[in-house]
C-alpha cells in the first residue's frame, strides 16, 4: 500500500483521537456527548490499529542470511 496513504490516515486517526481526548474531561460523563466522545476515542484506536496492521502487512519481509558456516 502507498505509504504517503497510509501516513495519512494515521495523521487523521491521531486527530480524531488527540481532540476527543482534549475535550473528554469537560464533558458531564451523564450526558450523551460523553458517549459519543468515549466512542469516538474507541474509533479512532481501533482505526489505529488497523493502519498499524495493513502498514505491517504491506511492508516487504527481510529475507534471512543463510549461516554458510564461515565466520
Amino acid at each position: 500500500m502507498d505509504p504517503g496513504l497510509l501516513r495519512g490516515n494515521l495523521a487523521l486517526a491521531l486527530f480524531i483521537l488527540l481532540m476527543a481526548l482534549l475535550i473528554l474531561p469537560f464533558q458531564d460523563p451523564s450526558s450523551g456527548a460523553f458517549v459519543i466522545t468515549v466512542l469516538a476515542v474507541v474509533v479512532a484506536l481501533l482505526f489505529i490499529g488497523a493502519v498499524a496492521l495493513v502498514a505491517r502487512w504491506s511492508t516487504p519481509r527481510v529475507p534471512k542470511r543463510e549461516d554458510d558456516g564461515t565466520r
